[in-house]
């Protein structure tokens, strides 16, 4: 994985999620984890939008998240949250079940290592991966950037996303820059910076063969978070079980 967000990245990400008005997890999340019992844990929890709400209402999960920035504003929104500031390939222990949500798998350099890694750890695994649609049909420039979306920040100056990318649809492969600007009230510079997400995406047959060697089957899949009827899946949450040897 990289070593997680940063600066303007960290501290807008959940105004952003507000912006876009995306259908929560929360709802998936909590009835994946209803059933288990022990301690399960949240990979990427990030700020802790999603991790806070689910200890609130009771759920046995601990956070872990590479990124400081965020972890820290998990511990100052959830104090009651707990968050481990580490790596997940550095981390070491055994849980009812492991969630990572929110696409924060295809960060993962190798997706076969850490899935058999994964196995070793939890016999059961929630998983959300998106399929960039988007961008591989050609409704996204590609090398171009292009205008992501925007939001008014509490000081009354404006935070922008500009998205740049380029896909490799062969191999897997997704590359993202993202270019962060504040503007002040008038609509003037005041700074910028830039970040760069590296993703790998799965076809469904790439995907249930990887599965397949990893040591892991599909008990129930989720498309679109639930909401809707599309053509195409977009979004595609599953609930994993590990395969007995």
């Amino acid at each position: 994985m990289n070593s997680g967000y940063k600066g303007f990245e960290a501290s807008w990400h959940d105004l952003f999620w507000e912006v876009e008005e995306a259908p929560s997890e929360l709802p998936l999340m909590e009835r994946f984890l209803r059933a288990k019992k022990g301690k399960c844990l949240y990979v990427g929890s990030g700020s802790g939008r999603l991790l806070g709400p689910l200890v609130g209402a009771g759920y046995d999960v601990l956070g872990l998240e590479c990124s400081s920035e965020m972890a820290r504003l998990s511990r100052e929104s959830f104090p009651d949250a707990e968050v481990l500031e580490e790596e997940w390939q550095k981390h070491e222990g055994e849980y009812a079940a492991i969630v990572i949500p929110a696409f924060t798998f295809q960060l993962f350099l190798d997706p076969q290592k850490q899935l058999t890694r994964l196995s070793e750890q939890a016999n059961s695994l929630y998983l959300t991966l998106f399929f960039p649609w988007a961008e591989i049909s050609g409704d996204l420039p590609q090398n171009e950037w292009y205008f992501d979306r925007n939001v008014v920040l509490p000081t009354g100056e404006t935070g922008e996303l500009e998205t740049q990318h380029k896909i490799k649809e062969q191999v897997g492969s997704l590359v993202r820059k993202h270019r962060y600007t504040l503007k002040d009230t008038s609509g003037d510079i005041v700074r910028r910076e830039e970040t760069v997400q590296r993703l790998r995406f799965f076809t469904d047959v790439a995907l249930k063969n990887l599965l397949k060697k990893t040591g892991w089957k599909i008990e129930k899949e989720i498309n679109n978070l639930g909401e809707g009827d599309d053509e195409f899946v977009y979004v595609a949450t599953l609930h994993l079980s590990a395969v007995a040897n």
